[in-house]
């Protein structure tokens, strides 16, 4: 056989065998709360059936902020999500407070935290695809707006449903800061593990001079993100120096975060010709498919511009993103030897920062390489493979990635208080920055 004819035989084969695995993984995604392994407290966004894709909640406009507005502000966020058919669905969505935990808080009323209409709102922007080979109606709406907001910072949980069937299909999680503490940080990679090799180590203190604090270390805490990951956040580190001035989290071990490399990325924005990170694009009745360049395991930091993790929508053959960007299986391969005693999953904020069925690597024993396939819409992504243990609830980079100090990481210090006898957890102080090795 051509070596021509091979190639095409192979990627066949995999067409196949990955579209049976879609409806598989499609499927699942209607059942993904049971089966995702991280802590059901963590704020993750959350997709719960297999009718919607393409979660996107942008803060004011911006696509790779995190989704934390700033009380009695203009903040606002831009929520929307692609329902695959051309069939109109009555949404609506309602808003609930969440403790620092992001465990439901059930001990405040609507009167206490919302403003405007306490009531579920309706979702009236929506609009059909245009031109596209996979139908879909896009759905968007902006929050807070001239309905209803919040009056309370801390944590919310905004649940989109299904107003004639009353399912809920999808959840939303924000925050609301209301900047009362100063919160200082710095991360270095002159841990207390290692001097720079594989980790970095995050230092920060809050001057708590606005809060009437009675027992600081049970009124106030922290939580601490890496690349907006949820998986390997530290909540409610201990800290370990306080005066009346200042509160230090200078020397707990589990700051140290493994350092990861940069995120690998791909831009799927033509489906004539291969862009970036693209090997193939073909048509295969009913998809376009297109097969990512092969992966292989990071023996070296790789430096490259990256979105820690981010995705956004886009295509360069029309200007109408929302409704004209089309659906593509997009097929993963990882060249490496099966691990065991564990699993690989793609990791990315397309998969909403959970270890999602559909986002779980199978291994091809006659290719010898790891495969996943993901409907997506067109855009650009960043991802990694993550080898979560079996029984783990975090991934690890080390196996495929590998952890290198000069990893340019996203670091996120959420500060939450408290008071004794306080009905809810208010968020008090944010730092998110962007560790970057001699700047």
């Amino acid at each position: 056989m051509p070596q021509g004819d091979k190639t095409c035989h192979r990627f066949l084969y995999r067409i196949r065998r990955n579209c049976k695995a879609m409806v598989k993984h499609l499927f699942c995604l209607a059942i993904l709360s049971a089966v995702t392994m991280l802590p059901a407290a963590a704020q993750r966004h959350e997709i719960k059936t297999d009718r919607i894709r393409t979660l996107q909640v942008h803060l004011n406009g911006e696509w790779n902020k995190s989704p934390i507005l700033h009380l009695g502000t203009n903040d606002y966020l831009t929520i929307s999500f692609d329902d695959l058919t051309h069939e109109y669905c009555r949404y609506r969505y309602k808003i609930e407070p969440c403790n620092f935990d992001w465990t439901l808080n059930e001990g405040i009323f609507d009167s206490d935290y919302l403003k405007g209409e306490t009531g579920d709102q309706p979702i009236e922007t929506y609009e059909k695809s245009l031109n596209t080979t996979v139908l879909y109606t896009h759905y968007a709406f902006r929050f807070p707006n001239a309905r209803t907001g919040v009056k309370l910072s801390g944590n919310y949980r905004l649940t989109i449903f299904d107003d004639d069937s009353g399912d809920e299909v999808a959840v939303v999680c924000f925050s609301v800061v209301d900047d009362k503490v100063p919160v200082s940080a710095t991360a270095t990679t002159d841990t207390d593990i290692d001097k720079n090799d594989h980790h970095q180590q995050i230092r920060f203190s809050v001057n708590p001079r606005n809060l009437r604090l009675s027992a600081p270390a049970k009124e106030l805490k922290a939580i601490v993100l890496q690349n907006n990951r949820w998986d390997n956040a530290v909540i409610a580190p201990k800290s370990d120096f306080v005066t009346p001035s200042e509160i230090q989290w200078k020397y707990a071990k589990n700051l140290i975060f493994k350092a990861g490399n940069e995120y690998r990325k791909f831009e799927l924005t033509n489906l004539h010709y291969g862009t970036m990170g693209i090997d193939k694009i073909r048509w295969f009745d009913p998809y376009y498919h297109a097969e990512l360049y092969a992966g292989e395991d990071r023996k070296n930091y790789v430096y490259d511009e990256d979105q820690d993790g981010g995705f956004v929508v886009r295509t360069q053959e029309y200007d109408d993103v929302d409704i004209q960007s089309d659906y593509v299986l997009v097929h993963f391969l990882l060249k490496r030897e099966p691990l065991l005693q564990g699993s690989i999953y793609v990791d990315g904020a397309f998969c909403n920062n959970r270890f999602l069925p559909e986002c779980k690597m199978e291994y091809n024993t006659d290719g010898k390489y790891y495969e996943a396939t993901i409907l997506l819409k067109q855009g650009y992504y960043n991802y990694q493979y993550l080898y979560v243990p079996d029984g783990a609830q975090a991934g690890e980079t080390a196996m495929v990635e590998g952890d290198f100090y000069q990893t340019e990481n996203k670091y996120s210090i959420l500060i939450y208080f408290r008071p004794t006898g306080g009905r809810y957890d208010q968020l008090v102080g944010i730092r998110e920055f962007r560790f970057m090795p001699g700047k």
